[in-house]
């Protein structure tokens, strides 16, 4: 039996010339895609994600995870298997995914791989099987080139230069030589750490409630500047904060993780064929710039006066340690997520003294998936500044129809199988409508990249399509007459707004529950198939108006508890996690 195994980044033509009892994609794409290529190939053609098994499977991540905690501790209690495993959580996923495959391949079966990868090694150790890469030497140098010059060519100026400074300065050396310390920061206030732009936005909507209050907002990244902040924030970079690091702790960290992948690969299968394919070594390089922005934070406290800490990301490094570190120094610390929900709080180990659901829907998720402790959760609604909902007769003669995207490659899709899938049957919809077909684009894509894209998919009507960037604005929300996404959060938005939203469930992340969790509270019409959308016109005229009003939770508390908890009262320092 000869099995291919198609990496996400190669294309199956480019690798038509043999015959193939199977191919297994390493990637997603849609049904039709694989429709497609079966009949070229002459054989099955499927995705190792059709033996994804959703939220089970991040229990099995979580109790994997477990097995590594409290063995690489430094002098601050930061438990560094706790950052860094988040980092390597959907490379252990896809090896489970590549275990189960294993079960349904003889054991003397012929492996190709279309280029090395870390799927193919793992089944090479699990089978036993000799696996023979396609590509190599010249040819794959050659095309990695390609490659990267393609990512780049869709980045614009200020991602190219952000790009370049995770690439090449991540530990800050170059710039904190260019850059100036604020004064000593004497006045009380709620520190708001952030490395990306929408954890930003989340950050501040908070302080919003609170104009009496005072806020910092510390940035990490380039990516988390915003244009304006409320009056009562005040803002501060994290990078002359940086500076040298220990030499010395940083060998001792690495001998102490090189100590636990031993231990990890003798006590788990899984971790085994990590090890094997090389998965576990890619995690021990961050110990330098890890060790960088913990001594920054650590610098950043000891020079302000810091009630709380308020982390809307404490998934991202950049943004865990200075919640831990806060949780260890007995500051109250206190977490939410910026956008509506988050699959990893199934994952992780909870640092935060309270979680801040910000709709009744964000709760029952936290409660009922990631089995969160219900007394570590308050319900509170951030400020979202929004035009007025619009009367139903002046929505249905709203112009366009947006389409809000996502970061397929983060789920493991093939954007353009996915959009090659899409446009026809978007175009033909708003066709259809009478309506203008609109791209909202998620912050980590650019507009060059779209529009490259649309070039490439749907050239003869490229011009016509209109990509937007940036926060939604006003203008946005009151010209949309419908809308579709995938499990973005803001077909919540919507939903407040009265604008009916459709859900492409078959797009939807293999494990999180998004999707189903959005139905559970009536948010959106799911579409389980594309050919679906042709549907919509009917189901508009067939949908009952909902009344407008935003999900509140009885137990939501009001501005006076949040000041009180802002001011440092839900401290509990060194509290087990919940």
């Amino acid at each position: 039996m000869k099995v291919l195994l198609l990496h996400p980044e190669d294309a199956l033509d480019k690798c038509s010339t043999q015959h193939w009892d199977l191919v297994v994609d390493i990637a997603r794409a849609p049904r039709e895609t694989y429709s497609h290529w079966s009949r070229e190939t002459g054989c099955p053609v499927v995705s190792i994600y059709d033996h994804a098994e959703e939220t089970e499977d991040l229990y099995r991540l979580r109790g994997l995870l477990q097995l590594g905690t409290d063995r690489v501790v430094d002098r601050w209690g930061i438990d560094w298997w706790d950052v860094f495993s988040l980092e390597i959580a959907s490379g252990l996923q896809r090896l489970m995914l590549v275990q189960r495959l294993s079960k349904k391949l003889p054991a003397n079966c012929d492996l190709y791989s279309s280029r090395p990868n870390s799927a193919a090694a793992a089944l090479q150790r699990i089978l036993g099987a000799r696996v023979t890469n396609l590509s190599g030497g010249l040819h794959s140098v050659t095309r990695r080139l390609r490659r990267y010059c393609e990512a780049l060519s869709r980045l614009d100026n200020a991602d190219l230069l952000q790009v370049f400074e995770d690439k090449f300065d991540a530990d800050h050396s170059i710039r904190r030589r260019f850059s100036v310390r604020r004064r000593g920061l004497t006045q009380p206030a709620v520190l708001l750490p952030s490395a990306y732009i929408n954890v930003s936005r989340t950050a501040l909507s908070y302080a919003a409630l609170l104009p009496q209050q005072q806020f910092m907002l510390v940035v990490a990244r380039r990516n988390g500047y915003l244009a304006t902040v409320p009056p009562n924030v005040t803002v501060a970079s994290l990078t002359p904060y940086f500076g040298p690091t220990d030499q010395q702790e940083l060998a001792s960290l690495r001998e102490s993780w090189d100590n636990l992948k031993t231990s990890l690969a003798g006590c788990a299968a899984e971790f085994e064929t990590a090890e094997a394919a090389g998965l576990l070594g890619t995690a021990s390089a961050p110990f330098g710039w890890g060790a960088a922005v913990r001594d920054a934070w650590l610098r950043f406290f000891a020079s302000a006066r810091v009630t709380t800490c308020l982390s809307a990301d404490d998934s991202n490094p950049h943004t865990r340690i200075p919640l831990i570190l806060a949780k260890r120094q007995g500051i109250s610390a206190i977490a939410c997520h910026h956008g509506a929900l988050d699959f990893r709080m199934a994952i992780k180990a909870n640092h935060a003294d309270l979680y801040l659901a910000k709709t009744e829907m964000e709760r029952d998720y936290m409660r009922r998936i990631c089995h969160l402790s219900p007394e570590k959760i308050a319900v509170v609604a951030p400020a979202s500044p929004q035009p007025r909902a619009l009367q139903p007769e002046a929505r249905r003669s709203a112009p366009w129809l947006v389409f809000f995207t996502e970061p397929y490659p983060s789920y493991s899709w093939r954007s353009d199988e996915v959009y090659r899938d899409l446009l026809p049957r978007l175009w033909s919809l708003a066709q259809t409508c009478g309506l203008k077909l609109v791209f909202k684009l998620h912050p980590f894509e650019s507009v060059r990249g779209h529009r490259g894209m649309l070039r490439r998919l749907i050239p003869e009507h490229e011009h016509q399509i209109e990509v937007l960037a940036g926060p939604p604005s006003d203008q946005l929300w009151n010209r949309i007459q419908f809308a579709l996404t995938v499990q973005s959060s803001t077909a919540v938005e919507c939903d407040v707004l009265g604008i009916p939203v459709f859900l492409c469930a078959w797009l939807r992340d293999p494990f999180s529950r998004y999707v189903q969790q959005y139905a559970r509270f009536g948010i959106g019409q799911v579409l389980e198939s594309s050919e679906q959308i042709a549907e919509i016109p009917g189901l508009l005229k067939s949908r009952n108006e909902k009344p407008l009003e935003r999900q509140t939770a009885s137990g939501a508390i009001g501005s006076d508890e949040l000041e009180h908890l802002f001011s440092g009262a839900c401290s509990l320092p060194m509290a087990s996690n919940g």
